[in-house]
C-alpha cells in the first residue's frame, strides 16, 4: 500500500472532499460570512475565524517541515493569531487556508513511503505521525466550526 498516497487522500478528503464522516472542513465553512466568522456565541471560546487561522498556521508549519525546516514551538499569539476585521480579511484567511493545504498536497506528491519514516526536524516523531495528526487536527476543528456555525 502506498502510504503517501493514502495520507494525501486523507488530507484532501477531510479538507475539501466527500468524506464518510460528514462534511469536510471547506464544506463546513461554506456560506460563513464576516459576522459568523467573528462571532463568539460560546463566550470566550475561539471564533470560526480564529480556528481557520490556527489551522492555517499549522498547515504552513507542516509545509515548512516537509521542506526540512524545524517545527515551531510558537507562543500563543502566533499559534492563535488575531483575526482581521473586514470581509476582505476574512476572504484572505480562507484563501490562505486553501493555499496551505494545496501546497502540502503538492509537496507530498514527490514523497515516498520511506520519507514518511524520517523524523520531523526538531521533533521526536515521524512525518507519518505528523501527517496523520494533520488529518485529525483538520477534522477536530471542522467539528468545532460546525458547532459554532449552528450557534450564530
Amino acid at each position: 500500500m502506498n502510504e503517501v498516497k493514502f495520507l494525501r487522500d486523507q488530507i484532501e478528503t477531510t479538507f475539501k472532499g466527500d468524506s464518510w464522516h460528514g462534511p469536510s472542513l471547506m464544506k463546513t465553512l461554506e456560506g460563513v460570512d464576516l459576522e459568523q466568522a467573528s462571532a463568539r456565541p460560546l463566550g470566550e471560546r475561539h471564533t470560526i475565524w480564529e480556528l481557520v487561522d490556527h489551522t492555517t498556521f499549522w498547515l504552513e508549519a507542516i509545509l515548512d517541515s516537509l521542506k526540512d525546516k524545524a517545527m515551531p514551538d510558537p507562543p500563543m499569539e502566533v499559534n492563535w493569531p488575531r483575526m482581521g476585521s473586514t470581509e476582505e480579511h476574512w476572504s484572505q484567511s480562507l484563501r490562505r487556508l486553501e493555499a496551505a493545504v494545496n501546497m502540502v498536497l503538492d509537496e507530498l506528491a514527490g514523497w515516498s513511503n520511506e520519507d514518511l519514516e524520517r523524523t520531523v526536524p526538531g521533533k521526536d516523531y515521524t512525518f507519518k505521525q505528523m501527517l496523520h495528526g494533520a488529518v485529525h487536527h483538520n477534522l477536530y476543528h471542522a467539528g468545532q466550526i460546525a458547532i459554532l456555525k449552528r450557534k450564530v
